[in-house]
């Protein structure tokens, strides 16, 4: 799928219980490279664990599943409330292969800004599509590499990031089966997409029935020609918002902005979602 173009992205939101605002983290002018290596823990700050930024790097999985990433973890002060974003792009998409680019950096920055460090985790195998392979055998391996190496030193919550593709792998991968291994004061943004076709969804619990489930969707991203036939974003998002929602997450809810497919400003939006959490 083409890299999207900026679209308008809308102020309304639901009245929500108010929550402590996060502090801005700056973002340093450079990004920390480092030559591909397995995922290290490297302590950088009195209260526990966290890995210095770095491209190109991996976790391989206790189920064989060696997954590719990119970390940006500059300005973030993690003797404050911190936290993370992970972020799972299209099918198709080729920006988790530019992680000094525009997109990446642009990213980063919008984490560092509420104190969050960010993760471009790319889909698995190399092949640039979140259904190669095994998907819930992936699901299971992010699920680690996130509980192991980033939730367990974050307090600020994580938000779960996906657009299409990505936002499919979350929505009925990553999430359907259940949310207690996220932080308090989590949530998902699915973009673009984020359909469940059906598929049971695990049941809300008093730990997640309140986590900041957002679809959004363009309304011009309707039905149209994919290589398994056709497909909608608007669809895919009613249908899974709904399904949620009647699952016991009492904050699932979708937004409508203008544009197709390729016109999500996905920084912009991002960084809206992380507003949510921080209140």
């Amino acid at each position: 799928m083409a890299s999207p173009r900026p679209a308008h992205v809308p102020a309304r939101r639901r009245a929500r219980t108010p929550k402590p605002r996060m502090g801005a983290g700056l973002l340093a002018a450079a990004i920390l490279l480092l030559a591909a290596a397995p995922a290290q823990a490297v302590t950088t700050s009195s209260t526990g664990w966290h890995p210095v930024s770095g491209t190109d790097r991996t976790f391989r999985a206790d189920n064989g599943i060696t997954l590719s990433y990119h970390y940006y973890a500059e300005g973030v002060d993690w003797d404050r409330p911190s936290g993370a974003v992970f972020y799972f792009d299209g099918d198709g998409t080729a920006r988790a292969e530019q992680p000094e680019g525009r997109f990446a950096t642009r990213m980063a920055e919008v984490a560092a800004d509420t104190n969050r460090a960010f993760v471009f985790v790319e889909a698995p195998h190399g092949t640039r599509s979140w259904r190669a392979g095994n998907t819930e055998a992936t699901a299971e391996a992010v699920r680690q590499f996130a509980t192991t190496n980033i939730t367990p030193t974050t307090d600020a919550g994580v938000l779960m990031a996906g657009y299409s593709g990505g936002a499919e792998f979350l929505s009925r991968g990553l999430l359907r089966e259940g949310m207690d291994w996220l932080p308090a004061g989590s949530g998902a943004a699915f973009i673009g997409g984020g359909g469940t076709y059906g598929q049971p969804i695990a049941a809300a619990t008093a730990a997640t029935d309140d986590l900041e489930l957002t679809w959004v969707v363009g309304d011009r991203d309707g039905a149209w020609a994919t290589d398994s036939g056709s497909w909608s974003a608007q669809a895919a998002a009613a249908q899974a918002e709904a399904e949620y929602r009647e699952a016991g997450y009492d904050q699932a809810q979708r937004i409508t902005t203008a544009g197709a497919h390729t016109d999500y400003d996905i920084p912009a939006l991002v960084a809206e979602q992380l507003a949510e959490l921080g209140r």
